[in-house]
């Protein structure tokens, strides 16, 4: 994307921050400037890991459909799938506007065909995949379900999954400040777990190692923060490269493969 088209996604995303605030939603990933940076700066990171033009990818787990919206901007055909039932209803707020979401009331299993995609996007979602079902196992069940819906070689793209050490969720807990994700996992876990169903780990880093989501603080601490949105994005992205020191950032950030005898 050139530095216009950035330009052009970060105006509609704060348009649509914009539209929540009016509105008084609570959808505190989407209405914080260094938030949006960040889906940008993913989508970005798509763009260059899924080199084929048109690709077909899955948002799995979509939310508000903001990957999707980024992305179809990088001409990906993307499939929006989340859970809930067909008449669920989205918030009157621009990033919704038009947004078709293919959904399932079924905790785990896809309403696609075998080699369905060229890629599946989980951004923030394989580690509430147990905590919202309440059933243990389901993000193994998930797993093996993605694989299945991805053709050979396939990509399955990870992006915000919480690292156990993660310095933020451990202040966060320590001090009770709010909510921290129940699951969170070690690289070598989620590189076993992904090997276990069918796929390669091709890319692992870190990330967020400044925090991107203030969710929970005064909302006056957060405008002042967003201030710095663009700077506190390039720091954490060198602050991320640092050996050791980005064992204890706030998420894992994976490229996995389909392996051809997957099943």
């Amino acid at each position: 994307m050139s530095l216009q088209n950035n330009s052009t996604d970060l105006a509609f995303l704060e348009q649509n921050a914009a539209s929540i605030r009016n509105a008084k939603l609570h959808i505190p990933h989407l209405d914080q400037t260094v938030n949006l940076l960040n889906y940008m700066r993913i989508a970005d990171h798509v763009a260059t890991t899924v080199q084929q033009p048109a690709a077909r990818i899955m948002d799995w787990g979509c939310g508000y459909g903001q990957m999707t919206w980024l992305l179809r901007r990088r001409n990906f055909d993307m499939i929006s799938f989340d859970i809930g039932a067909d008449d669920t209803c989205l918030p009157p707020i621009p990033l919704c506007d038009g947004l078709n979401v293919i959904r399932t009331t079924h905790p785990t299993q896809l309403p696609f065909p075998e080699q369905a995609f060229d890629a599946v996007l989980s951004c923030g979602v394989l580690e509430h995949i147990d905590e919202c079902s309440g059933v243990a196992g389901n993000e193994l069940k998930s797993l093996a379900e993605i694989a299945r819906v991805l053709r050979p070689e396939g990509k399955l793209l990870i992006y915000q999954l919480p690292q156990r050490a993660s310095w933020q969720e451990a202040l966060v807990r320590r001090l009770k400040l709010g909510y921290t994700h129940p699951r969170r996992y070690s690289a070598a876990e989620i590189v076993g777990i992904l090997e276990g169903k069918g796929f390669r780990v091709s890319s692992l880093r870190r990330a967020n190692l400044v925090p991107k989501n203030l969710t929970g603080m005064p909302t006056g601490l957060r405008r002042i923060y967003s201030r710095f949105s663009l700077p506190l994005i390039v720091l954490d992205r060198y602050l991320c490269r640092i050996p050791l020191l980005n064992r204890v950032a706030g998420v894992l950030e994976i490229v996995a493969v389909k392996r051809p005898d997957a099943a």
